[in-house]
């Protein structure tokens, strides 16, 4: 895949998570906060199903054989969105998105330095630090407009 796609594709994911956060936090309002996980949740469990019959090309049995390390994904979604749930209402959608990057873009570092998860390596380089200081200024800018 042509790597502006792959681009355009992560910023509209990253629209569709900041949407996510006022949408599920809302519904976590009205119905809970567990239970508004459960029904995103739901409603992605069943898209999935119907682009994985209209369109998968994969093989599910194989998931009996991969190291069950990779088989925690859902667990780590559950975790991001009960965190949008909760703060979204307390900090708005500006600053709960803006630590989400911030969470990513530093994860994301670590990952790449140390190659974890079998990702290539990627050194945190000088320049790769100093961006993420600007993303740490960016995030506490918006919070700190926030209060």
């Amino acid at each position: 895949m042509d790597k502006l796609l792959c681009l355009f594709l992560v910023v509209l994911g990253g629209a569709a998570a900041a949407v996510q956060s006022p949408v599920n936090a809302g519904l976590g309002k009205r119905i809970g906060t567990l239970e508004a996980g459960f029904v995103s949740f739901l409603g992605g469990v069943l898209l999935l199903t119907i682009l994985v019959v209209l369109f998968g090309k994969g093989n599910l049995g194989e998931v009996v054989h991969v190291p069950k390390w990779q088989l925690i994904g859902g667990f780590l979604g559950v975790i991001a969105v009960l965190a949008v749930i909760v703060a979204t209402p307390k900090l708005g959608v500006g600053v709960t998105v803006a630590g989400i990057l911030m969470g990513q873009v530093a994860m994301g570092m670590v990952i790449d330095h140390f190659g974890l998860f079998r990702a290539s390596v990627v050194p945190a380089s000088p320049s790769r630090v100093i961006g993420l200081i600007f993303i740490a200024i960016g995030v506490l800018l918006v919070f700190k407009t926030k209060m």
